[in-house]
């Protein structure tokens, strides 16, 4: 698989573009004036407790309180809290929405072969990307005694999925750069009066380089500063890696045009993603979960409906599997395919679905299929979905996605008009598309004389005003 990077940036954005086989793969958005805050460690103080949520409420000195979920406290490290008390914290998830940020003492430091776990002593873990037994074991205990005599105060690791290809040297550097990291973060929190920021996750471009191991073919950014940075990043972590650095220099085109992310912000901000066959999916993301259904649209090819559901929901897996990388959709996702029988297919359908999501760094559980034939699963959240970062609730249906019809207003205005009796003379205000409808209705009434009409082209069409004139 041949995979790039487009950076293209912009005084207050930067986006971050994976191409897998020159296909979209994955979008990502940074604010540079807002910081991110998923993977920052602050020195925090907490604030209260809620009985009812189970959840320290925690100042780290950023806009909204965080939470701790008493299920997150270590029991080592963060022993008998109450109010004032100071705590080491790391974000395991941005503010979402009205939520504030979302914190575990649980520190997690990850490096480009391991993550140290420094309350998790002695647990030794492997990424769920490996499933044979053979290799995970082999992998495990080769790791397990490289650092034996440098895990002194033996630290806990999850073995991550680019540690296949590492050489033990790799693993030993990546073991030390985290240890180190780790003593820096304590000393600089003992240094520090909560609440503080005690380590900055690095800029995006930095971590996505560091999660894929480098593992692309050509880094292609019009930011010929970053490309310097991303250049030195490269020489001190991934020195055996060959990466293309490619300065985008097109002054008639920008970058942001060149590789069509304006059409693909478009198409991430519908609900709907089509495919090949004529088939589609719809996305509707809700406060609790993600609903994807799979339609068969006008794709009607084979010659019986079991065959044609398969053949559907084959293409659509790629296709889900996609978009929820590309739209960053994460918590509970349930999925609606085209109802099959055969207890084959459906076994196919799951193990493609775990096949393709192995291409996701972010992790994933398969439920599998509930009892109404859907497909539960979930997907760590860390930031809200991209559709959420780059729109705004909408000012005429406030994020419902729909208006009021044309019979309801009009029935809406009808029981305002009744409301107002008596009246010598009322006055009406609406957009002028509502005009023939409302002057129907007081037509029907029989007050057409006694209401003075004002259209106004500024008023959105699902509102109006009725006052009295006398």
């Amino acid at each position: 698989m041949d995979r790039k990077l487009v950076i293209t940036t912009g005084y207050n954005k930067n986006f971050y573009l994976i191409l897998e086989d020159n296909t979209p793969v994955e979008l990502k958005v940074e604010d540079i004036e807002t910081s991110k805050q998923t993977g920052n460690i602050y020195k925090g103080k907490v604030i209260s407790y809620s009985s009812a949520m189970e959840a320290f409420f925690v100042d780290i000195g950023e806009d909204k309180e965080a939470f701790l979920p008493k299920k997150d406290v270590c029991e080592e490290d963060c022993k008998n809290l109450k109010k004032g008390s100071t705590i080491l914290v790391q974000v395991k998830r941005s503010p979402v929405s009205t939520k504030g940020a979302k914190l575990s003492c649980k520190i997690t430091l990850p490096g480009k072969f391991l993550v140290l776990l420094p309350q998790n002593k002695g647990k030794v873990s492997i990424s769920s990307k490996y499933e044979d037994e053979n290799i995970r074991n082999n992998l495990k205990q080769r790791i397990v005694n490289l650092i034996k005599d440098l895990n002194t105060e033996n630290y806990g690791i999850i073995i991550r999925t680019s540690a296949i290809n590492a050489t033990d040297e790799d693993i030993i550097e990546d073991f030390n750069f985290l240890k180190e990291l780790w003593e820096n973060i304590k000393r600089d929190s003992e240094k520090l009066k909560a609440p503080a920021l005690v380590y900055e996750e690095p800029f995006k471009a930095f971590t996505i380089i560091r999660d894929y191991a480098a593992d692309f073919s050509e880094i292609i950014s019009d930011d010929i500063k970053l490309l310097k940075d991303i250049k030195n990043f490269l020489a001190n972590n991934f020195s055996n890696v060959n990466v293309k650095l490619t300065p985008y220099r097109k002054r008639k085109e920008s970058l942001f045009f060149e590789y069509g992310i304006d059409k693909l912000i478009n198409k991430i901000l519908s609900p709907y993603a089509y495919m090949k066959s004529g088939s589609y999916i719809v996305l509707q993301e809700t406060e609790a979960l993600v609903v994807i259904d799979v339609n068969s649209g006008s794709c009607h090819k084979q010659k019986n409906l079991e065959e044609t559901a398969f053949k559907i929901n084959t293409e659509a897996v790629k296709e889900i599997v996609r978009q929820i990388r590309l739209r960053d959709l994460a918590g509970i996702i349930i999925i609606d395919f085209i109802d099959m029988t055969e207890k084959e297919h459906k076994e196919k359908l799951l193990e493609l679905l775990k096949e393709e999501f192995k291409k996701d760094k972010r992790p994933v559980k398969i439920k599998g299929l509930t009892q109404l034939g859907l497909v539960e699963l979930s997907r760590k959240k860390l930031e809200e979905s991209l559709v959420k970062q780059l729109s705004q609730s909408c000012q005429v249906c406030y994020g419902k996605g729909y208006l009021r019809s044309e019979e309801i207003l009009l029935f809406e205005i009808e029981k305002v008009i009744q409301k107002m009796k008596p009246f010598a003379k009322l006055k009406i205000t609406i957009n002028p598309k509502l005009s023939n409808g409302l002057n129907q209705l007081l037509q029907k009434l029989n007050i057409k004389e006694l209401v003075e009409i004002e259209y106004n082209n500024k008023m959105h069409i699902d509102r109006y005003e009725v006052e009295k004139i006398s």
